[in-house]
């Protein structure tokens, strides 16, 4: 484990990695089937007004189909003919059926799976087709998405536009053998959606596994950040490493780098730039995440050189914490960021704004 601790260095978790530079009234929902064809037998509905059911045409023999209302409640369904949930909903409340789970070697889709009830709904329609030999479908699941509309993409293509929570699935279906990535394209309006699990190889079998999750857009820091550790930098003078962070949009800000300077050597008051600052490139970040106490946030910083590479900030309390990072992260979560950034803050190699 390598843990530089020079003034404006990266500090990073991978061992031999080193670089330099200055551092969502909520509607219940389950399955049933009623009268011959249904899927299964029916529980007791639980109280509500209407339910919310339609049909499934196409699904294979063998083969099971699981969907969602409203991103919650499991259904399995295992033959095709009418299905039903088994909680009702109440008058005016939104329904909206989603695929969870593709059944094996085929893809189902939802047609008139959203809207309000007023009367029981039985209009959904699920249809299933078959896929070409050796073709999987990728796709997953999506919380916390409160309004507005999230478009994805894989593969840089394929664009696939959501308005509501629970299970997804691209349209167009995968050879085994070659390699997904699944992205946000364009993020809802007010909030800020990120994928986990987005990127591998199709085996022989469809991918639901990727997660995206949608939050409140939370803000990067921006203005004059400058490192804690204190150092000498000719007689009579003393610095701390200085960060500039412009933000250009919600996930976008520009960076510049130089010194602080001050009369004392507990570098106190403002302390002032020495110099011009120099250019550093921008840093476009793609998620972020947080426990009670840290926020961070995931990106890739472009610098003037032409190098690009991962990093992750980290906000804790008055704290940023600037960390290197590489493809697959070494900072999966937003509690691993945090152990970490516990073990640096005390040699004082994060930054403030005092």
């Amino acid at each position: 484990m390598t843990i530089t601790s020079a003034p404006g260095s990266w500090h990073h978790a991978r061992p031999t990695f080193r670089w330099t530079s200055l551092g969502l009234a909520a509607v219940l929902l389950a399955g049933c089937g009623g009268g011959d064809d249904d899927n299964g037998t029916s529980p007791p509905p639980s109280a509500g007004v209407f339910s919310v059911g339609g049909v499934v045409s196409g699904l294979g023999t063998g083969k099971t189909l699981t969907l969602q209302n409203l991103g919650i409640d499991d259904l399995t369904l295992s033959a095709n003919g009418n299905f039903v949930f088994v909680t009702r909903t109440d008058s005016g409340v939104a329904y909206a059926v989603t695929v969870k789970t593709q059944p094996n070697g085929q893809r189902c889709t939802v047609t008139q799976g959203t809207g309000t009830a007023t009367a029981n709904v039985s209009t959904v329609q699920v249809r299933c087709e078959n896929l070409a030999a050796a073709t999987f479908t990728v796709g997953g699941s999506v919380s916390g998405l409160a309004s507005g509309t999230l478009v994805l993409q894989n593969n840089a293509g394929d664009d696939l536009s959501l308005a509501s929570n629970g299970g997804f699935t691209f349209g167009t279906a995968v050879a085994g053998g070659a390699a997904y990535a699944v992205t946000v394209r364009t993020q809802p309006a007010g909030q800020s959606c990120s994928v986990r699990n987005g990127a591998g190889t199709v085996a022989s079998a469809n991918v639901g596994s990727v997660e995206v999750s949608c939050g409140a857009v939370v803000a990067l820091p921006e203005g004059d950040w400058k490192q804690e550790l204190c150092v000498p930098v000719r007689p009579g003078q003393w610095g701390r490493a200085l960060w500039r962070i412009t933000r250009q949009a919600d996930n976008r800000v520009t960076g510049q780098i130089g010194v602080a300077t001050y009369a004392d050597a507990n570098c106190t008051g403002t302390g002032t730039a020495a110099g011009p600052l120099s250019d550093v490139g921008n840093l476009l970040f793609d998620r972020n995440a947080s426990t009670a106490t840290l926020t961070a946030f995931w990106g890739l910083w472009s610098q003037p050189s032409g190098l690009n590479s991962r990093i992750v900030w980290a906000r804790k309390g008055t704290r940023l914490c600037m960390l290197g990072d590489q493809t697959p992260t070494v900072f999966p979560t937003a509690a691993s960021v945090e152990n970490y950034a516990n073990t640096i803050i005390p040699n004082k190699i994060c930054y403030t704004q005092n």
